[in-house]
């Protein structure tokens, strides 16, 4: 790989972080206003049993630091404070695209150093055949991954200066790379959800679960366009921006698609009670990303950690004021 190219991808992932931050590509938040759930004034539950699973691995708790970033020399300090953070509080963290890896494997140390045993490598659904299964594989297990995420990101690979405008992918030739690939595989989406139609032909696969990556969150649509050098006008960008799927349609269409698998719930999830609404809602882990990385920005890694512990002790306080004493109780509040 070219010098110059390195250049270009790394200064394209510090403009990705720096743009996320950035209000004009925000969603409307998680959109489960209507979602209501149980509230026991007495507080007869003393204590919540926290524990899920995401594949065979388990959690103390249900959250996954969301997919954010890789490639670049400031994502090496960043990402070894999420892997540190995660595996002191026994939580799920999903590194940035590895796709800079692939092509340099000296930029492996920019998605950071420690060992956790819920992590996992991402990647783009269009690279899958751009480099050897085998290859991707090694990647992933340097970086001391136990899994791996295949991002599906259509409208932003549309929209993205860089982006491969031919993008599709046929099932099979996904279930071919699945069925041979040597460590558990996820689906997810990047910001316009999984649903429908979709989510029946991805539970014909041989995954482990799927993230939702709804609407509502970081609109990648948007912070794409942000980059593009020939402007899509504005009335275009907001019919982009609304295709898709919601937060709680997504949890319902790939729970009732994928049954006992891995449901993970992300796209616009701000604040503790959306981490219970959507476990209420059947989800089995909730993924939060750039809440994360903007408290990083505003206050380091110890105002990072503030706020994860925060935001995960007011998640135990609101899931205890339902009643629900584990999480297939509170996925059984709404019913």
């Amino acid at each position: 790989m070219s010098e110059e190219t390195r250049v270009q991808i790394e200064a394209r992932k510090r403009e990705h972080l720096d743009l996320s931050l950035r209000p004009e590509v925000q969603g409307n938040g998680a959109g489960l206003e209507g979602i209501h759930l149980p509230y026991d004034a007495l507080f007869e539950c003393k204590a919540v049993d926290t524990r899920s699973r995401m594949g065979k691995i388990g959690l103390s708790f249900p959250l996954m630091i969301g997919a954010m970033t890789g490639g670049t020399c400031f994502a090496a300090a960043f990402n070894t404070v999420l892997r540190r953070y995660a595996a002191e509080h026994d939580i799920a963290l999903c590194l940035g695209s590895m796709r800079a890896a692939l092509l340099d494997d000296s930029l492996l140390e920019t998605y950071g150093s420690g060992d956790l045993e819920a992590l996992f490598a991402n990647i783009g659904i269009s690279e899958l055949f751009v480099y050897p299964s085998e290859k991707i594989a090694e990647t992933a297990r340097r970086m001391g991954a136990s899994g791996l995420f295949i991002h599906l990101n259509g409208l932003q690979e549309y929209v993205q200066n860089e982006g491969n405008r031919d993008y599709g992918c046929a099932l099979d030739d996904l279930r071919r790379f699945v069925d041979s690939f040597p460590m558990p595989c996820f689906i997810k989406e990047v910001g316009s959800g999984l649903g429908g139609r979709c989510a029946c032909r991805l539970a014909l696969l041989n995954i482990a679960g799927a993230e939702s990556a709804s609407r509502g969150g970081t609109s990648w649509v948007k912070l794409e366009g942000m980059r593009r050098k020939k402007a899509i006008s504005a009335v275009n960008m907001a019919a982009l921006d609304q295709v898709g799927y919601g937060l709680a349609q997504s949890i319902r269409d790939l729970r009732a698609a994928l049954g006992a698998r891995t449901v993970i719930a992300s796209g616009g999830i701000r604040n503790s009670l959306d981490i219970v609404k959507a476990l209420a809602l059947g989800a089995d882990v909730v993924a939060m990303a750039q809440p994360v990385y903007a408290a990083y920005h505003d206050s380091g890694a110890s105002g990072m950690r503030d706020f994860l512990d925060e935001t995960i002790d007011i998640a135990k306080l609101i899931w205890r004021s339902t009643g629900a004493a584990d999480i297939g109780q509170l996925k059984a509040c709404l019913a």
